[in-house]
């Protein structure tokens, strides 16, 4: 029987509890009839490991994300917009943008740097190639939504060489036509290219036979899906039984909609089909946590109601 994974990847909830927690029943439904898991590695390794690609669960993100072979070392370029504190610079998860085709084709035309490479991905973000730096530890956009951005700026050895390439960017950016354009179109412009997820290696194509349906526009989905014989496809209006008849894996970012369209888009009739006995496993990832339920948990009417935004914390 078919399983159902939706992972929203920009989910990441700070320690402390809202004040008003956000209304989700599906959700919610899902918190508090299923279990709650710790993603050690995070939901890419997850997901590779799920879908039988143990060894590309292992490889950078910028890796599995590439969209054709190279030699050279690569790192994801997210571009994002950074606010002016008094003393900090930071973003929300609004900053992390998605540019059109034409603005990643002129960015990627007008790169200044000759060495280096700026090539376009599906999702709206870039992938840099680059030639080798030294060990650096880098911080996924995401996970500082609403941090200060200077407590997740590069670490390592060639940290100091990868944060001079981040100013350089962002003194490149700064009157660019691109942003000029953005800007009278009163959309957030581009502050700089956040380099992370980066390394080298050349994994190798394998098919999986059972290789569910992929919805969504994540560059690393993508790439995982080719590597596995497959082809992610755009977000549907909605899911229903025809879209996950054979197994499905959603990914749809928060940063795109708000928490109760997602829920009610994709989570309730996920949860729906289940009840039905049509699939036999919902599966929900976010901040390093997974919500797992299977086909009839929901009878356990014992369970004391829990909140998902307090599960997923």
């Amino acid at each position: 029987m078919p399983e159902v994974v939706i992972v929203i990847p920009d989910l990441y909830l700070p320690p402390v509890a809202y004040d008003a927690p956000v209304a989700l029943p599906a959700l919610d439904r899902v918190a508090t009839f299923g279990q709650r898991l710790i993603l050690e590695h995070g939901w890419r390794a997850w997901l590779a490991r799920w879908v039988g690609r143990e060894d590309l669960s292992k490889l950078p993100t910028s890796v599995v994300a590439a969209e054709s072979p190279h030699e050279l070392t690569s790192w994801m370029a997210t571009p994002i917009h950074l606010a002016a504190g008094l003393t900090t610079l930071h973003f929300d998860a609004r900053g992390i943008l998605r540019l059109t085709p034409q603005e990643q084709q002129t960015l990627a035309r007008d790169f200044p740097d000759s060495a280096m490479q700026l090539v376009p991905l599906e999702s709206g973000e870039f992938l840099l190639l680059q030639p080798q730096f030294g060990a650096v530890t880098t911080t996924e956009p995401a996970r500082i939504v609403g941090g200060q951005v200077a407590e997740a700026l590069p670490k390592g050895g060639g940290a100091a060489q990868l944060r001079r390439l981040g100013a350089e960017i962002e003194m490149w950016l700064h009157e660019h036509p691109v942003n000029r354009e953005r800007a009278s179109r009163n959309q957030l412009t581009i502050s700089t290219l956040w380099i992370w997820g980066g390394g080298a290696g050349s994994p190798a194509a394998r098919a999986i036979d059972t290789l569910p349906r992929a919805f969504g526009s994540d560059s690393y989905l993508h790439g995982l899906w080719r590597f596995c014989g497959g082809a992610a496809q755009p977000l549907p209006e909605q899911l229903d039984s025809c879209t996950f008849a054979e197994g499905a894996v959603v990914v749809v970012e928060a940063g795109r909609m708000s928490l109760t369209e997602l829920d009610r888009r994709f989570v309730a009739p996920t949860v729906e089909a289940l009840q039905r006995g049509e699939i036999a496993r919902v599966s929900i990832l976010a901040n390093d946590r997974c919500l797992a339920m299977s086909a009839g948990a929901h009878r356990k009417f014992w369970r004391r109601s829990r909140n998902a935004l307090e599960s997923l914390r």
